[in-house]
């Protein structure tokens, strides 16, 4: 069963209608010359908005923020990196790298963005040690040549003192273990300590510095 909806009309945007749904494949043919971009949330576990055919989920949340649950909300955003909770699986702790700028694969990324995409990689990690008590997580790239497929990385945790080798670990299984309905408030959780714990070690104020101290290096 799926619930067709409208959101209010932000001023010069069209209109959007999502529908919500149980499971991912209860969802209908997309409609010709439009695409779903999806989140899990909504009124049910999962919502897609109906959007056209040539907009990428990044360029999605970037045009259209208000639309993006609370719960996938940058928990960090600084020069061109964003961190959020990955939009398609309620993991808690499972974050998503971004970039606002296109690349297709992270040897072609600029050495200054990869040097603060590891520091930051880094601090998250950090963060998911020390505050979420996250000891172990899989680092995940990917590179396809969907045209609406930018580089990142992800950050996949497994709970627990130990973890297992990342070429006997089915991460789709895994991912595909957590339900939206009974991970939301820990998923909503985790992102705030997260922030919280960027701001204790001020994390942008670090990045900036880095980034000056490369450029200064004339990098």
């Amino acid at each position: 069963m799926t619930n067709n909806n409208k959101v209010e009309i932000v001023e010069g945007k069209k209109e959007l209608q999502f529908i919500d749904a149980e499971n991912r494949e209860d969802f209908p043919p997309e409609p010709k010359g439009m695409r779903y971009i999806h989140f899990y949330g909504g009124t049910k576990n999962y919502r897609a908005y109906i959007a056209p055919e040539d907009i990428s989920r990044a360029d999605f949340m970037e045009k259209y923020p208000e639309y993006v649950p609370e719960q996938n909300k940058p928990i960090y955003e600084n020069k061109g990196i964003i961190v959020r909770a990955d939009p398609k699986y309620p993991c808690p702790g499972f974050y998503i790298f971004g970039l606002n700028k296109t690349y297709r694969a992270f040897d072609l990324l600029d050495d200054i963005t990869f040097l603060r995409y590891s520091f930051i990689l880094k601090k998250t990690k950090e963060g998911m040690r020390k505050e979420l008590g996250l000891n172990y997580a899989h680092l995940l790239s990917n590179e396809k040549s969907d045209v609406f497929v930018n580089v990142h990385f992800w950050l996949v945790p497994v709970e627990g003192t130990t973890s297992p080798d990342l070429l006997d670990f089915d991460v789709k299984e895994y991912l595909s273990s957590f339900s939206p309905k009974k991970e939301m408030d820990k998923i909503l959780s985790y992102n705030e300590r997260l922030r919280n714990y960027f701001k204790k070690i001020d994390l942008v104020k670090q990045d900036n510095d880095l980034y000056a101290n490369l450029i200064k290096m004339g990098m």
